[in-house]
C-alpha cells in the first residue's frame, strides 16, 4: 500500500508516496467511554491488520504530543501496571485496556497509539467516570453481570465478542443440564435404593405362629385323651 508523506502544515503533498505505508484508518474505536466509580471499564481499539505486530500503548494527556504513557503491549501477552492492563488481540487485530478501581480522578482524555518509525498512529477516547450513588446497591441481571460490566459488552466489538458469548452461554446451558440430570436422577436412586432395603430386609418365618399354635392344640387333645382313658377305668 502507498500513501502520500506529510508537507507543511499536515497537508497532503502532491506528488510523494512512499512503500508500506496504509492509506486506510489505522485505529478505529469509541469516541467516549464511561465507567462508574469503584468499578471497571474495558475500551477496545481495532487496528488495520498491517499493525499487527507492531507495539501499542495507552496513554493520558488533553494534547497527543504530551500524553503519559500509562501501559504498553508486548506481543499478545497481558500487561498491568497499577491499575491498568493491556492486551493485543493479534488474530483479532483489536488491542483492549482495562482500567480497574475507577477514581473520579480518572475523567479526562486518552489515547491509543500505534509505535512506528516516525509519527505514530494514535486515536482519543473521552473516559468519564461517574460517582456512585450513596447507598446504592449495584443492580444485577438474571446472569449476575453488574452495569459496568454490561456497559463493557456494549461497548466491544460484536464479533470480537462471538466467542466468548459462546463461551459463556455454553457453560450456563451445561449447569442447566447438570440441575435437571440432578432432579430426574435423584428420584430413581431413592425408588431403587428402598426396592434393595426392602429386599434386604430381615425375614419372619410365615407360619411359626401357625405351627405353635397347632403344637399347643395337640397336646391338649392328648391329655384331654389320656385323662378320659383314665376316668373308664
Amino acid at each position: 500500500a502507498l500513501c502520500p508523506a506529510l508537507g507543511m502544515g499536515h497537508q497532503w503533498s502532491m506528488g510523494l508516496y512512499f512503500p508500506d505505508c496504509s492509506t486506510a484508518q489505522n485505529l478505529t474505536g469509541p469516541d467516549m467511554v464511561s465507567g462508574h466509580e469503584r468499578g471497571s471499564l474495558t475500551v477496545w481499539c481495532r487496528y488495520d491488520s498491517y499493525w499487527k505486530k507492531y507495539k501499542k500503548y495507552w496513554c493520558r494527556g488533553a494534547e497527543w504530543s504530551t500524553c503519559e504513557i500509562l501501559v504498553k503491549t508486548d506481543m499478545e501477552q497481558l500487561v498491568k501496571k497499577d491499575r491498568v492492563s493491556i492486551r493485543d488481540h493479534q488474530s483479532d487485530f483489536i488491542v483492549t485496556v482495562t482500567m480497574e478501581e475507577l477514581k473520579i480522578s480518572d475523567t479526562g482524555v486518552y489515547w491509543f497509539g500505534i509505535e512506528k518509525p516516525g509519527y505514530d498512529h494514535k486515536f482519543k477516547v473521552n473516559v468519564k467516570i461517574d460517582p456512585v450513588a450513596p447507598h446504592a446497591c449495584p443492580y444485577l441481571d438474571f446472569e449476575g453481570w453488574d452495569r459496568n460490566t454490561r456497559k463493557t459488552e456494549t461497548s466491544m466489538p460484536s464479533d470480537f465478542l462471538l466467542s466468548v458469548s459462546f463461551v459463556s452461554h455454553r457453560s450456563l446451558l451445561s449447569s442447566i443440564y447438570f440441575k435437571i440430570l440432578v432432579f430426574l436422577e435423584l428420584p430413581l436412586f431413592l425408588s431403587m435404593l428402598s426396592a434393595v432395603l426392602w429386599v434386604n430386609r430381615p425375614q419372619r418365618c410365615s407360619g411359626g405362629g401357625e405351627v405353635g399354635l397347632g403344637k399347643v392344640q395337640s397336646s391338649d387333645a392328648k391329655n384331654r385323651e389320656k385323662n378320659f382313658q383314665a376316668e373308664r377305668k
